[in-house]
């Protein structure tokens, strides 16, 4: 048995209750890694996406000058 499955097999037979969050990911099998990765990248893209789509059908105020021109942050005072 290679180091990895050792590893593997270490890390299952510990009670849920004791794993860290990187322990719990590893004990998952490889295509339900892959399903949940694919899931959590296409919400994000889904959401570049719609802010895109946003951006475009309610463009930002004219009257605010950008940041980049030298327009102070809207930060509440302390």
């Amino acid at each position: 048995m290679s180091e990895q499955q050792e590893k593997y097999k270490s890390v299952q037979n510990k009670p849920v209750g004791q794993r860290t969050l990187g322990e719990s990911w590893v004990a998952l099998p490889a295509r339900t890694r892959l399903r949940i990765s694919l899931a959590v990248t296409g919400i994000a893209l889904a959401g570049v996406y719609l802010s895109d789509q946003l951006e475009r059908i309610l463009p930002p105020p004219a009257d605010k000058k950008p940041i980049s021109e030298g327009a102070a942050k809207d930060v509440p005072p302390p």
